[in-house]
């Protein structure tokens, strides 16, 4: 019978273990050198923890114990709960941000080949709380603690092409405005992103943006655009803003668009400077943001970043950034896959086998029981062809 390494193990063949350790090199320089557990064993243990999802460190290294014979092909070490703390702690957690950018690229390119550029972008940012008292530096409220989460994700492929991580007492838009974005991007956003003078500057860079209307924003209807009457658009109109400071703010006309849901009954108000798209396509657009509601549940859900396995902001920062490269390398198995795993399934599937010596490719693609050319990264398309 051939040889089959763990699924683990095939699983970071997608990450080339050359990459991580360029990563390494050009941003770890001035931090501590490992003595007893190299970097790449530190991002195998916490890819584990992720994966199979342990509760604690503690839990982690005892579950690796029962595995010793099979940590040489992953190119891991024996993993000791203190060792992997302290590296938490003192290792920067920009050689984990990175890797997950280089693994992103890759896939991503594979993704472009596919189908084509992706332009909507979706922001938002989601709340995981914490203790205050364990966390002093993820200040929230008073008594209450809270790390924020500030993600930008593609609205096509569902994979986060920016993530800040900040206490919770930070406001969206201060981390909005230090975001760069390319003309011909188009931007979902919620109410807490409406800042005039924001959205202008998007404008003026040829950036696209959706978002609702808030209630207490003043307007002058300055054209009425005409729809058919059986619609579930209620209003397409070209509006200025009333008030002097919202109007030096923004002093173009921008798009409104009243929408009515036909299946709840529900309305909504949007704004869009974007004038060529028709009415109900901006609604269909706006749809699209809840998106990254179903992505923040699932993460939640699924992966570890709502109980952390140390308290400092780095600590904090480097299970984040891994839990990221295992959804990335979950969403890649998915692109892999020919029979249509949904990322949930295939989250069960790895968690139950992990540490199994079992095909990975035969059970993704049954019809091809050899393992993809990993030197080349070759992706399997949706259809079967290499």
């Amino acid at each position: 019978m051939a040889h089959n390494n763990t699924v683990l193990g095939q699983m970071l063949q997608l990450l080339p273990r050359h990459v991580f350790e360029h990563q390494v090199e050009t941003l770890a320089w001035q931090g501590p050198k490992p003595r007893k557990l190299s970097y790449w064993s530190q991002l195998v243990a916490m890819l584990y923890a992720q994966l199979s999802g342990k509760k604690s460190l503690r839990d982690l290294v005892f579950s690796l114990g029962r595995h010793l014979p099979k940590l040489y092909h992953l190119g891991l070490s024996p993993v000791k709960r203190s060792t992997l703390a302290d590296a938490n702690e003192l290792r920067p957690a920009r050689v984990f941000a990175q890797t997950y950018f280089q693994l992103l690229s890759r896939l991503q390119a594979e993704l472009a080949r596919q189908s084509g550029p992706r332009r909507v972008k979706i922001l938002d940012a989601t709340y995981v709380p914490v203790c205050d008292s364990l966390f002093p530096w993820a200040d929230f409220m008073p008594g209450k603690g809270a790390v924020k989460l500030h993600f930008l994700l593609d609205a096509a492929a569902g994979t986060p092409q920016d993530l800040h991580v900040t206490s919770g007492q930070v406001h969206e838009l201060e981390v909005a405005r230090a975001l760069s974005f390319a003309p011909g991007d188009l931007l979902l956003l919620d109410r807490g992103y409406v800042d005039f003078a924001w959205l202008y500057s998007l404008h003026q860079q040829g950036v696209g943006f959706v978002t609702r209307l808030p209630g207490n924003i003043r307007y002058q209807v300055v054209q009425e655009n005409p729809g058919p009457s059986d619609s579930a658009v209620l209003a397409d109109q070209a509006i200025r803003l009333s008030t002097p400071y919202s109007r030096s703010h923004y002093p173009e006309t921008m798009r409104l668009v009243h929408y009515r849901d036909p299946d709840s009954g529900k309305e909504y108000v949007f704004l869009t400077n974007l004038p060529d798209l028709s009415a109900l396509a901006v609604a269909d657009l706006y749809r699209q943001r809840w998106q990254i509601e179903t992505f923040f549940r699932w993460i939640k859900q699924n992966l570890k970043i709502k109980t952390f396995y140390g308290t400092s902001e780095n600590a904090v920062l480097i299970q984040i950034w891994t839990a990221l490269i295992a959804y990335l390398l979950l969403l890649w198995l998915k692109v892999r896959s020919w029979v249509g795993w949904s990322i949930l399934q295939l989250t069960r599937l790895v968690q139950t086998l992990i540490m199994e010596r079992a095909n990975l490719w035969a059970l993704l693609c049954p019809r091809t029981p050899d393992p993809p050319d990993y030197g080349q990264l070759t992706l399997f398309n949706l259809s079967g062809a290499r």
